[in-house]
């Protein structure tokens, strides 16, 4: 395990239980979000020229208005020297979440703009594919598409488009000629 999900592990089961996991996830992007907005703030956090007090003390003043959660979480890194870590675990602490919540990204590439009727039926049809957890889906345009779509989750690729299913049609040609 690394050590980036060792902090995202250890966010997650503080904010769980407190019953702030999408609170404190909604703080994390907020905060992450000003880092990369603000270069003066980026420099500042991730200077290691700073002294630790003074990031510690900068760290309550800019999350003031987030949970206590949040705020001690930013500090221990701070505190640690571990400032890098904040992007990596945002990304692995947002993963923790929809797992928990029970939800899965799901990113459809077809070859036009979908309706929304159209991607509610999609949805539908993923979630029922998938167990019954909460599909959010994200809907790009590939004009070189020929047609159908491509679906990609979880590390894993469907690719229901035409010219996947020629390409899959062209395999099993050739297959059956090599025979």
């Amino acid at each position: 395990m690394s050590a980036v999900s060792t902090y995202a592990g250890a966010l997650f089961e503080a904010a769980r239980e407190k019953d702030e996991i999408e609170g404190v996830l909604e703080d994390l992007r907020e905060f992450v979000t000003a880092l990369r907005e603000n270069e003066e703030l980026r420099l500042f956090f991730y200077g290691g020229q700073i002294p630790e007090r003074q990031k510690r003390k900068a760290v309550e003043g800019l999350t003031e208005d987030m949970r206590d959660t949040t705020t001690n979480f930013l500090k221990v890194l701070v505190d640690n020297g571990r400032e890098e870590f904040v992007g990596g675990m945002v990304r692995n602490y947002e993963d923790l979440v929809k797992e928990y919540l029970g939800r899965v990204e799901v990113e459809v590439t077809t070859a036009v703009d979908l309706s929304d009727d159209v991607l509610d039926r999609i949805k539908d049809r993923l979630g029922r594919m998938l167990e019954g957890r909460d599909v959010i889906l994200e809907n790009r345009v590939d004009p070189n598409l020929l047609g159908g779509a491509v679906f990609r989750f979880g590390g894993q690729m469907m690719d229901g488009s035409v010219r996947g299913r020629l390409e899959s049609l062209r395999e099993g040609m050739f297959e059956r000629s090599a025979v």
